[in-house]
């Protein structure tokens, strides 16, 4: 009873919140359910700050992410705090990565969204993915109608041609609200004016050493734990590791964020998934990418450097996690290693100098890619949304 009463005030705001005067010079950002400064808002974020007639506003529901944002310098206010309601209630634009909770969404009737998402998805999301929520059951649909009203002014972002067809299924919108450029967070990668701060820290951990990021998708989104212990020898690995001068990076996904695991025994072995180290630092870090069905890999090929794909459990992924939206040989251009043996022997490969798959890299990034997505977006996109 308490939960529908709730419910019911929450939509009777939200409508409300569309008589808000909203300014175009106030824009609101937020990422992973209010609980992260990162992913493509991240820096968008960072790219707004440098544009004149923008006010760019970090939403969070995180004191330590609040703290982070205003020790660079940046505005920032919390989810339900007095400022952050009054400047969400005030926003013309509003940009998010996993959906409309990264905001205090009750407060933002009619204001118009970006949705950078998260990734370029091998894995079938949204409304195409048929094994998750239920998006078209009775209470879905209801919420749907109520809320398109005060919240359907959605535009997302796709990398290329191939996936604004793909957007248009999984997100359910029209092709006019789907606009082709890029992911904002690689704009790292082309970073030549050193507009996003460069990461002393890391670089000081991994002097003298190559790295490897082992960066894998979460699995039934994080319901069960990830087998990383059953599927690595960790003692053999860190004596590779140590003879070839190499810090292995473990960087589980944010769903299995909580899990412990003891790594103290081990010098060149480091988890560093707790840590608020951006993934795209890491990448840019990497000599090698190890990965299984993230599309973190995807960004990775912007950098045309090796990737291993150690897909230890596929059968049973593919028939309980996730279905994908093309055949998986043809579209990860690197080893594919099943067992942990076959992981060591593409590692001595890599390292060795081996690279077999840099035509096929090429191939698999340009279907991926529309050409304005690979170099930076964030400008041009940010210059497209003010007149929206």
């Amino acid at each position: 009873m308490k939960s529908g009463i709730k419910l019911v005030f929450k939509y009777i705001v939200m409508y409300l919140s569309c008589l808000a005067p909203r300014s175009r010079k106030i824009w609101v950002f937020g990422a992973w359910l209010g609980q992260q400064f990162a992913d493509n808002p991240k820096y968008l974020f960072i790219e707004a700050n440098q544009m004149e007639g923008i006010r760019p506003i970090w939403i969070t529901k995180n004191p330590q992410v609040l703290r982070e944002v205003r020790k660079m310098g940046y505005e920032a206010y919390l989810f339900a705090s007095l400022k952050g309601i009054l400047f969400q209630l005030r926003a013309k634009y509003a940009v998010m990565c996993n959906g409309i909770s990264d905001l205090n969404h009750t407060f933002l009737g009619r204001a118009v969204f970006l949705n950078v998402w998260h990734g370029v998805p091998l894995k079938k999301v949204g409304y195409d993915d048929t094994m998750g929520k239920n998006w078209d059951s009775r209470g879905q649909k209801i919420r749907r109608k109520i809320q398109q009203f005060p919240l359907g002014r959605e535009y997302v972002v796709a990398t290329s041609d191939t996936f604004a067809k793909i957007y248009r299924s999984a997100f359910r919108r029209p092709s006019k609200q789907i606009l082709t450029y890029g992911q904002p967070r690689n704009d790292i990668f082309y970073d030549r004016d050193h507009i996003f701060p460069v990461n002393e820290k890391l670089q000081e951990r991994l002097k003298g050493h190559k790295a490897v990021l082992y960066a894998p998708t979460h699995r039934l989104e994080g319901s069960i734990p990830f087998p990383l212990e059953e599927n690595f020898d960790l003692k053999r690995l860190d004596e590779f590791c140590r003879d070839h001068h190499i810090l292995f990076i473990i960087r589980r996904h944010f769903y299995h964020f909580k899990e412990e695991i003891d790594l103290s025994s081990y010098s060149n072995i480091l988890d560093m998934t707790k840590e608020t180290l951006d993934i795209q630092e890491l990448l840019m870090a990497a000599d090698l990418l190890i990965t299984d069905y993230s599309s973190t890999y995807i960004d990775y090929l912007l950098l045309d450097r090796p990737v291993i794909f150690y897909n230890f459990d596929y059968d049973s992924y593919i028939e309980k996690d996730r279905e994908m939206y093309f055949p998986y040989e043809k579209v990860t251009p690197g080893m594919k290693a099943e067992t942990f043996d076959e992981l060591m022997e593409g590692l001595k490969q890599v390292f060795s100098g081996s690279d077999d798959f840099a035509e096929d890299r090429k191939n698999v990034r340009n279907l991926f890619y529309c050409e304005k997505g690979q170099k930076a977006v964030g400008k041009e996109l940010l210059e497209k949304m003010k007149h929206l």
